[in-house]
Formats: C-alpha cells, structure tokens, sequence
C-alpha cells in the first residue's frame, strides 16, 4: 500500500484442524501460506512470513487463544499487540518484513481441555436436525447427500486408511480436542486421526461443540473479535480480510455480523470455503439476519461433491437437490440485514463453485480441501487480496 501499511489476511478454520507448528508438524494454515505466496506472485504481489519463526522466517503468523492448559489469554493474543489504553504497542511484535503489503495471520484455539458437552444435550441437538432435515432437503436429496458423503469420502479407495497429505486437513494432535467429548466418544469409540473417515468425525466434533456448548461457543467468538480488534487498531494495518474455512465459517460469520459499526469498514472482505453455514440455518435455527456483513464483499467458495458445503446466495427455499441460482437482484437470498425502518434487505453472497477432486491433491476428505486447490480457490483469493490492498 501507498502509504506503508499492510493488508491482513486472517485464516480461521475448524477448531478440530487448527494444528500449531511443531518440531515435528507443520501448522494447519503452512501449505495455504506457501500456495497463497506463489499465486501472489504470479500476479505480481506478495505475502509476507513471520519474521520471528524459528529457524527461519516461514508461513504465517500463528496467534493462540491462550498458553495451552492455563487461561492466560494474553499469552497468545499479545503477538498481535499489547493494549496502552484505546491504543495497540506492537514494539517487537512485526507482522512481516516491511517491503511486504501483505501479511498472513492465523488463529488457534487452544482452550479445549476439559470441555465435555452432555450426552443428553448433544443427542436433542442431533434429534432437532433429524426432525428438520426435511425442510433442509427433499427425499431425493437428502439420499443424494448421504450418497454424496459416502462417495466423497470413498472416492479415492482408501476410506478409513487413506493418508491426509496436506496439513489444510489433518485433524490436530496437540491437545484434548472436541472428539474427546463425552458425545463424540459415545458416537467414536474407536478414535480415527488419519483419512477420510478423520477427518469426517472431527468435523462432526466441531459442530457438536460449537452448538451444545455455549461458554465455548461464546469464548471462540471472544477470541476472534479480539483478535481482529488489535489487527484493525494495529498502525501498520489498513484492513483485513477475513479467510475461513469449515467450521471456521460460522465463528467468524457470528462475529462478523455483530461486529461495531465503527470498525467494519476495516473488514474489507468475507472469505468462506467448505461452509457449513446453510446447514446451520436450516437445521440448528441459527438465524438468517446478517447484520453488518451486509456492506462486505463476501465470496463463498462450495464443491458440489463436498458433504459440509453449500451455495449461500440462494434463499432459504433452495433445496440441495435444486440448482444453485441466486436471487434475482433486490430479491432476498439466505441471508439478510436490517435497514434503518427495521425492513429486510437483501446480503449478496458470490457463490464460486470449484472442483477439488479433480483441482485439489489427494487424501483425506479431498471434496473438502480448498486450500491446495490453486486453480481455483489459491488464484481467485490472491486476486481479491492484490485488489484490497491496492
């Protein structure tokens, strides 16, 4: 940027994939870093690394929710800056080199210990979507997503042995995460952490924690909005745009839409891939009121063949067996906000539908795997991010 201060792309994916870098395991977000980079180039920008990483500077900068084990959320967030009043101090705490105008910032929730949802609690939260799935999907439908999922998750011969070779996908080993709970241990007795059938399991543990707990619910969203304060009040950042993926969608999608009006303009675009956030509207009533994402640019990546992901410009009475079409312009779609007469207005959501099966690399739940897709979600996203922080 002109003026020397940086565009921010913040990555947020499923709690259950959110794997820290170690001595021995790259961090969830270090491949979409590398792929991210390369494609930033090839049209003539650039991503910056964090320029602390040890041995060298590499991938993004990782922020923690807190010390693992401990409540000490300072711990983690004061990489991003330390608060001096209403201002930040980042004194030692660079985002990336300066000659870079783009930066990279993923978070990590570390505060799952102890967590346990009630069995009684998760099975009426599982009851509820089984008595509204028929309003999610027609009979041919719904067998077509059950078929679907089955097939996506079989497709490469493996199933339950094949190997997840990208870290975008890999459920995390690092901590007592939500598979652990006393309802996915019920449903998973026998622990899956490699494969298709992993990462399927862990992606059904993040939803049962997400909705049956609403302390860690609400901390989740804690995190993130103060993450994303301290970026936005940071002095070398311009703007952010938020990247999420999976489950990541909808903890960012419930802080974005409640985020202070006086701060959104900061918020140059919404990224989702792989979101499950029509789901969580159909099935679990999670509202369809936007809020303040109705002025954000917001593009939603979705492969027909991926289990968790849906179109979310359609409105409400789109079923999954129909065609994708949105609105017709000023007619509402799934979502929308509020004008100042308390009418409903319309929230554009751009629907780009890729194929990872064929675009994507292999292993795991591949229908599921954006951020190793180059052609069409890395290209489209460093686009969006060289138009930003131009």
């Amino acid at each position: 940027m002109t003026d020397g201060k940086k565009l921010c792309v913040l990555t947020i994916h499923g709690i259950g994939f959110q794997q820290p870098p170690t001595d021995s395991a790259a961090g969830y977000a270090d491949v979409l870093h590398e792929n991210l980079s390369d494609g930033l180039q090839a049209i003539g920008s650039s991503l910056g690394k964090d320029p602390q990483r040890k041995p060298r500077p590499f991938g993004p900068v990782y922020v923690m929710s807190a010390r693992p084990e401990t409540r000490d959320h300072e711990w983690g967030l004061k990489r991003l800056g330390t608060w001096r009043g209403d201002s930040i101090d980042v004194t030692g705490r660079p985002l990336a080199d300066d000659a870079e105008p783009i930066v990279h910032v993923a978070l990590i929730y570390t505060s799952l210990e102890g967590v346990s949802p009630g069995i009684g609690r998760g099975a009426g939260v599982l009851g509820e979507a089984g008595l509204m799935l028929g309003h999610y999907a027609s009979v041919v439908g719904a067998f077509r997503l059950v078929v679907g999922d089955a097939w996506a998750a079989l497709h490469e011969g493996g199933g339950r042995a094949a190997p997840v070779s990208s870290p975008s996908l890999r459920p995390r080993d690092d901590a007592l995460t939500a598979r652990q709970h006393h309802l996915a241990a019920l449903l998973h007795r026998i622990p899956a952490s490699n494969g298709a059938l992993g990462v399927v399991r862990t992606l059904e543990d993040d939803v049962v924690a997400y909705v049956c707990r609403n302390d860690l619910r609400e901390s989740i969203r804690r995190f993130i909005a103060e993450a994303l304060r301290r970026l936005l009040a940071r002095p070398d950042v311009a703007g952010v745009v938020v990247n999420a993926h999976s489950q990541g969608t909808v903890g960012s999608f419930d802080v974005l839409r409640l985020y202070p009006s006086g701060s959104r303009a900061g918020v140059r675009a919404f990224v989702t891939a792989g979101s499950p956030l029509r789901k969580y509207a159909d099935l679990f009533s999670w509202g369809n009121n936007s809020g303040g994402l109705q002025s954000t640019t917001w593009l939603n990546f979705w492969d027909q063949k991926d289990p968790v992901a849906d179109p979310l410009g359609p409105p409400d009475s789109w079923h999954y067996a129909s065609a994708p079409d949105s609105p017709p312009p000023g007619e509402l779609g799934l979502f929308y906000a509020l004008d100042d007469d308390g009418k409903q207005v319309p929230v554009t959501v751009t629907d780009i539908e890729v194929n990872n099966l064929e675009k994507s690399s292999g292993g795991g739940l591949q229908a599921h795997n954006y951020w190793d897709n180059k052609e069409q979600f890395i290209t489209r996203l460093a686009e969006l991010l060289k138009f930003a922080a131009a």
